[in-house]
């Protein structure tokens, strides 16, 4: 684990347990604008014709306390949460449990994006996924490319990645998805960009991603097939101490060739 990743998982750690209630309004917007983008994400699931009688499974990715999984669960097979952080893991796992899913829905602390990925997590339990998700978190990763390269490995022949993220500043001027400004602002200030990312910033490694960016990134990991950008009408509304901020955040989906 690098001493980013590091960074990352003690935030995140302190994180876990206020999560829910300081992001509560952020993560329905994220939980509903999933739901409603579900056939135009995908047409594999237990519900379709594509995906009925056959096993549908998702991976999910810095799963933090398992907003996309638990939403997507009713339609899938099997669910895989997996995080940097010990403590979003348990909150993955309570939740599962509150809403009575855990026999589909299991979280596993691990680094599937280091040098030296465990062996258990190169199975067939972790591999030929349907669908990865990464939610609201690929701005913290350290290298984007190389992430979706290797989680888009452990996805099947034309299995669907799919990204939500911060829209780029310079991505904010032309509409809904059609910007191709770049927004890689790499520094560490609170507000880079027009991002105000707080306690936040120093885990924080990239300020936004235009439509340009996404497809660029998806096709240098061998996702370059049927890809789709739009940005969501409504805005993320998440507090930071006495301050409300507001954000546009994009939902990105490719597939594997």
């Amino acid at each position: 684990m690098t001493d980013f990743t590091e960074a990352n998982r003690k935030y995140f750690d302190q994180m876990a347990t206020n999560y829910k209630d300081r992001f509560a309004s952020a993560m329905k917007t994220l939980s509903d604008q999933t739901l409603e983008h579900r056939l135009w994400l995908s047409d594999r699931w237990t519900d379709t014709e594509a995906g009925q009688d056959n096993e549908v499974k998702m991976l999910e990715y810095a799963c933090g306390p398992g907003v996309i999984s638990m939403t997507l669960a009713p339609y899938l097979s099997k669910v895989v949460g997996i995080d940097v952080s010990d403590n979003m893991i348990d909150e993955f796992n309570r939740n599962a449990k509150l809403i009575d899913i855990a026999d589909k829905m299991v979280g596993y602390k691990a680094d599937l994006l280091s040098d030296s990925v465990p062996a258990e997590f190169s199975g067939p339990h972790f591999t030929e996924f349907d669908m990865v998700t990464i939610s609201m978190a690929l701005h913290h990763f350290e290298y984007p490319q190389m992430a979706l390269q290797r989680l888009g490995s452990r996805l099947k022949k034309d299995g669907v990645c799919m990204i939500i993220d911060i829209l780029s500043r310079s991505g904010h001027d032309h509409g809904h998805g059609d910007g191709h400004g770049h927004g890689h602002g790499h520094g560490h200030g609170e507000e880079t960009h027009g991002h105000n990312f707080g306690d936040a910033a120093h885990t924080v490694k990239t300020h936004g991603f235009s439509r340009e960016d996404m497809q660029k990134l998806f096709e240098g990991a061998g996702l370059g097939r049927a890809f789709k950008y739009e940005v969501i009408p409504e805005e993320l509304v998440f507090n930071k101490g006495e301050k409300t901020h507001n954000v546009t955040v994009f939902i990105a989906r490719a597939q594997r060739s």
